[in-house]
């Protein structure tokens, strides 16, 4: 990875955004998942890992990268937890299967309201691949 970087925040002008890296899909969406919960600042309660489990299908794989990271930020509020890896039992451009792993949390210095389209891109770059998302806080 770019010098074992998972992920740096870019400047934005109100928003936050992110680019994440990962050899392949799946390190991918764990990092940009990894840099969202981060970002945000959450006060973990208890350091007991939770699991959940997370199923989604989508037309490509731009809407996959934003619907799993919305349903994150959805099951988030649920259950006041922040996430920080996941493990796929499968991922290809339309759908994806596994869990997302995290801490339940008091509260986030931050609040996402929404994953955005605005400047949303995923490329490969020589055997690399890179994401940038922008975040509505």
């Amino acid at each position: 990875m770019k010098n074992k970087i998972k992920y740096e925040l870019l400047s934005h002008t109100a928003d936050l955004k992110i680019r994440a890296y990962g050899k392949d899909w799946s390190e991918l969406f764990s990092n940009m998942l990894c840099g969202m919960f981060e970002s945000i600042g959450p006060e973990i309660v208890e350091k007991k890992e939770i699991k959940r489990e997370i199923k989604i299908s989508s037309s490509d794989l731009e809407s996959l990268l934003v619907d799993f990271l919305s349903e994150a930020l959805y099951l988030s509020d649920i259950y006041n937890e922040a996430y920080f890896s996941s493990r796929f039992k499968e991922i290809s451009e339309k759908k994806l299967s596994g869990e997302i792993c995290g801490y339940k949390i008091r509260s986030l210095k931050e609040e996402i309201k929404a994953v955005t389209w605005h400047e949303l891109k995923i490329k490969k770059i020589n055997s690399l691949w890179q994401a940038e998302v922008v975040f509505d806080i």
